[in-house]
C-alpha cells in the first residue's frame, strides 16, 4: 500500500462524510459522481425531500426491513435552514478531526488501528461537537450509521467509504483467495483438541494471507471477511481487549478483496503462499525442537518432510477486472434486467459486480480442484490422517513401532501426553498436536508467528518446564455428555434434596460435570470457587466427593484428569482404567491406584444422582444460498423496496436488486458480527464447547439436552434484521444444520463425518432445515430432517404427555408407529384413522376431557409430521403401479418440496399449527380441510393420475409419521429440552 494511501482515505472521508451527505440534501454541496455511482440506484439529489417531513431510515441490505434514525429525523424536521447549516458545520469540524488522525498516520499499522476504531472515533467526535454546539448528542450514533444514500438507503456510508476509497486510487479488480482442504484437515481428529487445532490452524493460515493483503492494500480492501472488530486482526494490531475472543477460529477459508488493477496476481500468490508455508515450516521446526524428534526418532526435519508440509494445502488465487457488462453479456436474469434499467449516465462497472463475483468464484473453485499434491515415498502412514508418511515411516515396521513406543514413553515420563501409545504421526499431524502449546504463546504475543522455528520450540519448552503457560484444555466428549443432568438429579432438585446454586442465586440440578469440576478443585488441579451445593443430600454428596477425590489423586496428578473414570465399564480392572489413558496396566504411574475404591465411590454417586450420561451431540451449521444472495437470485427483494418510501415511485418496478460491492461489505460486516459476538454468547449459555464460528459456519460439541435449543436459537439469531444499528442476516435468510447424538466412545473422526452428512442432508432437503441423527452404541442409526418451525409449543406439549403413564400417553405409542407403520395402507384417510386409533389405544385420558385431549394429541402429532421432510423414491412410485422414470420422480419431489419445505423468504411458514388443527377438524367431519397432504394430492395430480396421486400422498404421510415417531423417540431418549 503506497504511503499516501492513508492521506487518500482521509480525503475520501471528508468528501463523503455525513456533513456532505446531508448538505447535498439541502443543495449546499455536490457529492462526487463516483460516490453516487456506488448507489444501488442513484436518484436526483433533492428528489423526495418534502419540506419538514422527511424520515431518515436505514434499510437492511437483504430483507429491506427499515431501521429509523429517530433523533436525526426529529431534529431535521424541527429545524430551520440556518440551524441545519450550523449543525452541518459542527459535523464537519468533528469529521476534520478524525480525518486528521488518519492523515498523520505514518505507517500502515497506525492507519489500520485508526481504521479499525473509526466508528467509535467518529461517534466520540460527533458527540463532542454536538454537545459543544447545543445539539442532541444522541444523534451521533445515527450519524455513524447514516445511509450512504438517504434516498436509496440499503447500506450505510462507512460500508461505501471503504470501496470508494479503493476506487480513488484508480482502476481495480476483484481478488479471490482460497485455502483447501478444509473438512479433511479438520476431520482428521482423535480428540476434541485435534478438532479445535485443525479449525484454528486453518483460521490462522487464512489470516496470514489476509494480513499480507491488508498490509499491502489497506484493511479497507478486504471485502470478506470484514476485518473491523475481528479478534485476529485486533490481536495483530495490539488492540485486543479480551484474549478469549482468539480461542475460536472464525476465519473462513475463502477471502475476497478489491485491489489495484495493476497488482501482479502471480507474484501475490507466491508471496502469500510463502507466508503460509513459511509459518508451517517454522511451526514444524518448533515441533522438532520441543519434542526432541531428532534425538528420539533419529529424524531431521529434512526436505522430504518439508515437501510434505509445503504441499498439503492448495493455495489458490484468482482475479477479475471490474468492467461494465452489457445486458446481453450476462447470464443472470436479475442482473440483465437491472442493467437495462440503470440510466447510462449513472451506470458504473461496479453495477456488474454480482456476475463478476460469481465468475471469479467459479474460476477459483475450478483452479483449486486442479491442485495435485506432491507424491510421497513408500512407507508406514500416519495413524491420525492416514495420508502422509509417519515420521520415520520409511524404516522397517518393527523399527518404526519400537522408536515411536520409546519416544511416546519418553514424552509421558516428562509429563507430555500429546501423543498416545500406539500413535505414529506425520509432521503435519504432530504440529496439530503441538498447536495448543503454540497457541498459549501466540495469544500473548501475535508476533511469534514470525519467530524462528528452533527458537519457538525452545521458548515453548522453557515455558513448559517452568509451568508458566496457561493449561490449554478443552472439555472431552465425556465431559460435554456429563453436563446434561440425569433424570434422577432433576428429581432431587425439584424436591429440594440436592441442587447447586449459581452466583446469580438461581438453582439447578447437580450434574456429573459439576462433580468432575469439584474434584479438580479439591485436588488443586484447577482454581475456582467451590460448588455451592444445597439440599438435604448435600452432606452425603460432600462425603462421597471427598472419598472419590482421594482415590483419583494418583491418576489425576501423575497422568491427567479424565472424566471417563466415572463410567463403570472403565473401572472393571486396572487394564480398563489404563486404556482410557492410552497406556497399559504396567505403567509405573498407575502404581498404588485402587480401581475398586474408585468404582465404589462412583457407584455411590450413581445411586445418589443417577449414572453419568454417555451421549453427547455434535452440531454443524451453515448459512443457506450465500452465493445466490450475492448474485441477487435469492433472498433479495425488488429494487423499489430498498428505496426511501418518498421516492419509491421513481424507481423501476419488477426489478430485483443484485448485490453491489458496497452492499456486500454491509453483509459481510453482519456475518462477522454473527460469528464473533452472537455465536459464542449463545453457545456459552447452552454449555457448548464451540470449536469453530466463521461467517455463517458453526461447529460445536454440545450436551445432548441443550443442542436442539442451541441450533434453533442460533438460526433465529442469524435471521434477526437489526440489533440496535448492527444488522444480522435478516428474516429472509436461513441456516441448515446437522445434529448427531452419539456415544462417547464412537471415534471422533467417524462422528464428524456423519454430522457433515447430516448437514448436507438438511441442505438437500430444501435448505432452512435441521437434520437430526441418533447413532446408538448398538449400531442402530436414525435420521430425520425437519423444518425449524416444528420446535414450538405443540411439540413441547406432545413431549410432555409422552411417558406420562398415569394421565398422558404411553411411550409405546412412538415405538408402535416407528416399527409398524410400514404395513399401514397408502390411503391418507386410513392413515389418519389408524393414527387416531393408536393414540387412543396408548392414552390414559379419562372423563369428559378425553375426547378433546385425544383430538389435541392427534393434531399435535400431525403437526410434527407435517414438518418432517421426506422424499419419494423409485420403490415408492413402483409400489403404486407406475413405471419408474427419473423425470417423473423429480417432478413429484419438486411438488412435495413446494408443500412441505418452509421458505424463509415468506414471513410465515407454509402452514401454522392452528391451520393444521382446524383442517383436521374439518377433515374428520367431512373429508375436506386445508391439510398439507390434500395439497400434496393436488400437486401430484399435475404429474400422475388422481388415484395414483392420492396413494403417493398416503406414502408421504406414512413416511412423515414415521419420521415424527423417530424424532419423538430421539428427543425422549436423549432428554432434550426445547
Amino acid at each position: 500500500m503506497p504511503e499516501e494511501a492513508w492521506n487518500s482515505y482521509a480525503n475520501a472521508l471528508i468528501e463523503v462524510a455525513p456533513s456532505k451527505i446531508l448538505g447535498n440534501l439541502l443543495e449546499l454541496n455536490e457529492l462526487p459522481p463516483a460516490w453516487r455511482q456506488l448507489s444501488s440506484y442513484p436518484l436526483s439529489n433533492n428528489r423526495g425531500i418534502n419540506g419538514n417531513d422527511f424520515q431518515f431510515v436505514l434499510k437492511h441490505p437483504i430483507s429491506a426491513e427499515k431501521k429509523s434514525l429517530e433523533n436525526l429525523t426529529r431534529f431535521w424536521n424541527s429545524s430551520n435552514a440556518e440551524t441545519k447549516k450550523r449543525f452541518l458545520g459542527a459535523l464537519e469540524e468533528a469529521e476534520r478531526r478524525v480525518a486528521e488522525r488518519l492523515r498523520v498516520a505514518d505507517s500502515i499499522m497506525k492507519f489500520a488501528i485508526i481504521w479499525n476504531d473509526l466508528p467509535k472515533e467518529l461517534q466520540h467526535e460527533y458527540e463532542k461537537a454536538l454537545y459543544e454546539n447545543n445539539f442532541n448528542p444522541a444523534i451521533a450514533e445515527e450519524l455513524v450509521h447514516l445511509p450512504a444514500d438517504p434516498l436509496m438507503p440499503d447500506h450505510d456510508w462507512l460500508s461505501r467509504l471503504d470501496i470508494y476509497a479503493s476506487l480513488k486510487s484508480g482502476e481495480v479488480k476483484l481478488l479471490r483467495f482460497k485455502l483447501s482442504p478444509v473438512q479433511g484437515f479438520i476431520g482428521n481428529a482423535r480428540t476434541e483438541r485435534d478438532l479445535w487445532a485443525g479449525s484454528h490452524m486453518l483460521s490462522l493460515l487464512t489470516y496470514l494471507a489476509i494480513s499480507f493483503m491488508w498490509r499491502k492494500f489497506g484493511p479497507n480492501s478486504i471485502i470478506f471477511p470484514h476485518l473491523r472488530g475481528q479478534p485476529f486482526f485486533d490481536h495483530e494490531l495490539g488492540t485486543l481487549n479480551d484474549e478469549k475472543g482468539l480461542l475460536i477460529g472464525n476465519m473462513p477459508n475463502k477471502v475476497l478483496a478489491i485491489v489495484p488493477e495493476d497488482a501482479d496476481i502471480k507474484r501475490l500468490g507466491e508471496e502469500m503462499g510463502n507466508e503460509i508455508r513459511g509459518f508451517l515450516e517454522r511451526l514444524a521446526e518448533g515441533v522438532w525442537e520441543f519434542y526432541g524428534v531428532k534425538e528420539h526418532l533419529g529424524e531431521d526435519f529434512n526436505e522430504e518432510y518439508k515437501k510434505s508440509e509445503r504441499g498439503y494445502f492448495s493455495i489458490t488465487l484468482e482475479a477479475i477486472p471490474i468492467t461494465s457488462l452489457g445486458p446481453n453479456e450476462v447470464i443472470s436474469d436479475v442482473l440483465h434486467e437491472y442493467l437495462r434499467e440503470i440510466p447510462n449516465e449513472i451506470e458504473s462497472p461496479l453495477h456488474s459486480y454480482s456476475e463478476l463475483f460469481l465468475l471469479l468464484d467459479q474460476a477459483t473453485e475450478f483452479k483449486s480442484r486442479d491442485y495435485v499434491r506432491p507424491e510421497e515415498g513408500e512407507g508406514f502412514k500416519c495413524t491420525l490422517c492416514g495420508e502422509h508418511l509417519a515420521i520415520g515411516g520409511n524404516s522397517p515396521y518393527s523399527d518404526v513401532r519400537e522408536k515411536w513406543a520409546n519416544f511416546v514413553e519418553h514424552l509421558h515420563n516428562k509429563g507430555i501426553y500429546d501423543i498416545k501409545k500406539g500413535e505414529r504421526l506425520c509432521p503435519l499431524c504432530l504440529a496439530k498436536r503441538f498447536y495448543h502449546r503454540f497457541y498459549a504463546l501466540w495469544k500473548k504475543n501475535y508476533a511469534i508467528v514470525h519467530s524462528d522455528g528452533e527458537k519457538l520450540g525452545e521458548l515453548i519448552k522453557k515455558h513448559f518446564e517452568k509451568k508458566s503457560l496457561d493449561r490449554m484444555s478443552f472439555r472431552s466428549v465425556s465431559e460435554v455428555a456429563m453436563a446434561k443432568p440425569t433424570e434422577k438429579a432433576i428429581g432431587l432438585k425439584e424436591t429440594n434434596e440436592l441442587y447447586i446454586t449459581e452466583p446469580d442465586g438461581e438453582t439447578r440440578p447437580v450434574s456429573w460435570a459439576d462433580i468432575y469440576k469439584e474434584i479438580l478443585i479439591e485436588l488443586g488441579i484447577e482454581k475456582g470457587p467451590r460448588g455451592n451445593f444445597g439440599g438435604t443430600q448435600a452432606n452425603e454428596l460432600g462425603k462421597i466427593l471427598y472419598e472419590l477425590a482421594g482415590s483419583l489423586l494418583i491418576p489425576f496428578k501423575r497422568l491427567a484428569p479424565n472424566s471417563e473414570v466415572f463410567y463403570v465399564e472403565n473401572l472393571r480392572n486396572l487394564k480398563a482404567l489404563a486404556k482410557i489413558y492410552g497406556t497399559d496396566e504396567n505403567d509405573s504411574r498407575l502404581r498404588g491406584v485402587s480401581v475398586e475404591t474408585i468404582r465404589s465411590s462412583v457407584e455411590k454417586l450413581s445411586k445418589l444422582i443417577g449414572e453419568p450420561p454417555k451421549y453427547y451431540a455434535i452440531l454443524k451449521m451453515d448459512g443457506d444460498n450465500m452465493g445466490k444472495v450475492i448474485s441477487g437470485s435469492r433472498a433479495v427483494k425488488e429494487l423499489r423496496e430498498y428505496a426511501h418510501p418518498s421516492v419509491a415511485g421513481s424507481v423501476p418496478e419488477n426489478i430485483k436488486r443484485p448485490i453491489t460491492p458496497t452492499v456486500h461489505v454491509a453483509i459481510t460486516r453482519s456475518l462477522s458480527n454473527f460469528a464473533v459476538n452472537a455465536v459464542p454468547d449463545v453457545s456459552n449459555s447452552h454449555g457448548a464447547e464451540l470449536l469453530y464460528a466463521g461467517g455463517d459456519d458453526v461447529f460445536a460439541l454440545v450436551p445432548a439436552d441443550t443442542v436442539v435449543s442451541l441450533a434453533y436459537k442460533l438460526q433465529r439469531n442469524f435471521r434477526v434484521d437489526w440489533k440496535g444499528f448492527e444488522q444480522l442476516q435478516g428474516k429472509t435468510r436461513s441456516m441448515s444444520a446437522g445434529v448427531l447424538f452419539v456415544y462417547y466412545k464412537e471415534p471422533l473422526y467417524s462422528a464428524v463425518r456423519r454430522v457433515n452428512e447430516l448437514e448436507h442432508m438438511a441442505k438437500n432437503s430444501g435448505r432452512n432445515a435441521l437434520t437430526i441423527g441418533h447413532l446408538k452404541h448398538s449400531g442402530s442409526y436414525y435420521k430425520v430432517s425437519l423444518n425449524w418451525g416444528v420446535f414450538g409449543e405443540p411439540l413441547k406439549n406432545l413431549l410432555k404427555e409422552l411417558g406420562n403413564e398415569k394421565s398422558g400417553l404411553s411411550n409405546r405409542l412412538i415405538y408402535e408407529i416407528a416399527e409398524g407403520i410400514e404395513v399401514w395402507p397408502n390411503d391418507p384417510g386410513a392413515v389418519i384413522n389408524l393414527l387416531k386409533y393408536e393414540i387412543e389405544r396408548h392414552s390414559h385420558y379419562r372423563g369428559e376431557e378425553k375426547s378433546q385431549k385425544l383430538f389435541e394429541k392427534l393434531a399435535e402429532f400431525l403437526w410434527v409430521a407435517r414438518n418432517v421432510r421426506v422424499t419419494l423414491s423409485k420403490k415408492d412410485i413402483e409400489t403404486v403401479g407406475l413405471d419408474y422414470q427419473k423425470d417423473t420422480l423429480e417432478r413429484l419431489n419438486e411438488e412435495l418440496k413446494k408443500v412441505v419445505v418452509d421458505d424463509p423468504e415468506k414471513e410465515e411458514p407454509t402452514d401454522t399449527f392452528d391451520e393444521v388443527r382446524n383442517g383436521l377438524g374439518a377433515y374428520l367431519s367431512d373429508g375436506s380441510g386445508p391439510l398439507w397432504f390434500l395439497k400434496l394430492e393436488e400437486g401430484f395430480e399435475k404429474v400422475v393420475p388422481r388415484e395414483t396421486a392420492k396413494k403417493l400422498a398416503g406414502i408421504v404421510l406414512r413416511k412423515q409419521l414415521r419420521g415424527a415417531a423417530h424424532l419423538l423417540k430421539i428427543l425422549k431418549e436423549m432428554g432434550v429440552s426445547l
